[in-house]
C-alpha cells in the first residue's frame, strides 16, 4: 500500500492535489486540519475521494459536519469515528480526533478521560495505523525551539494500541521517530505549505519518505 500522509492544509487543497497526482497514492491518510467551516467546500472534498480512498481524524480547524458526512467510493466516510476500526485493501485503521484540552468547552476538544475510554473500546483489538491530530509526548513531536509540543495520553494510547505506524499533525513541523521494534511515528507537518509523506507499508515491511513543499 503506498500511503499519502498529509495534514494541516488550512485550506490549501492544491498541495493535496499536486501530490495526488505526483505520487498517485493508494490511501491518503490526514490527522485533520483541512481547513475551517467556510473555508473548505464540499466539492473540495468531493474531488478528492473521485480519485483516491481517504481516511481522516477532525483537528481543531475542521468543519466536522462536512467530514462525517463526505464518503469514500465505498459509502464509508472519510471521517474515522472515535473508537471505530476501518479495514481498507487489507489493513486496519482508528483514530483520534480532537486537540487535548481539560474541558469541552469546544467541540473539538478531547480530555485525558475521552482518549482514556477510547483506547479502552480499542485496547486488545488489531491496529495498523493509528491516526490523530495530536502527537504522542517523546514521539515526533518536537518544536522547532527544541521543546515536546505532545499529550502524555496520546503517548499512552500509543504505548497501549501498538500500531506500527502512528500519523499526527497539528504542530507543523514534520518529523519521523522510528522505534528499534520497527514501529513508526511520523508528523506530516505542514500541509498548507505542501510537506508530505509517501510511506509504504506492506504485511512484513515499512518505509518513510518526506516530501518538503519548500522544494517546489
Amino acid at each position: 500500500m503506498k500511503i499519502l500522509a498529509i495534514g494541516d492544509m488550512h485550506g490549501n487543497f492544491s498541495a493535496v492535489h499536486t501530490a495526488l497526482s505526483r505520487y498517485e497514492p493508494d490511501i491518503i491518510l490526514s490527522p485533520g486540519d483541512w481547513g475551517d467551516p467556510g473555508q473548505i467546500k464540499e466539492r473540495d472534498l468531493s474531488a478528492l475521494v473521485e480519485n483516491v480512498y481517504v481516511l481522516t481524524v477532525f483537528g481543531n480547524h475542521d468543519d466536522i459536519k462536512l467530514l462525517q458526512t463526505t464518503t469514500n467510493t465505498d459509502g464509508n466516510p472519510v471521517l474515522l469515528g472515535q473508537g471505530e476500526i476501518r479495514d481498507v485493501m487489507g489493513f486496519s485503521f482508528a483514530g483520534i480526533s480532537g486537540i487535548w484540552a481539560k474541558t469541552h468547552a469546544k467541540p473539538y476538544y478531547v480530555t485525558d478521560d475521552d482518549v482514556e475510554r477510547i483506547v479502552q473500546s480499542l485496547a486488545g483489538r488489531s491496529i495498523d495505523v493509528l491516526i490523530t491530530h495530536g502527537c504522542p509526548i517523546g514521539l515526533a513531536d518536537k518544536l522547532p525551539g527544541g521543546r515536546r509540543g505532545g499529550q502524555r495520553c496520546l503517548l499512552e494510547a500509543f504505548r497501549k494500541l501498538s500500531p506500527r505506524l502512528h500519523i499526527c499533525g497539528h504542530l507543523h513541523y514534520a518529523q519521523r521517530h522510528a522505534l528499534k521494534d520497527g514501529r513508526m511515528v511520523v508528523n506530516t507537518g505542514y500541509g498548507a505549505e505542501g510537506d508530505c509523506w509517501i510511506i509504504s507499508l506492506t504485511g512484513q515491511h515499512m518505509s518513510a519518505e518526506f516530501i518538503s513543499g519548500k522544494q517546489d
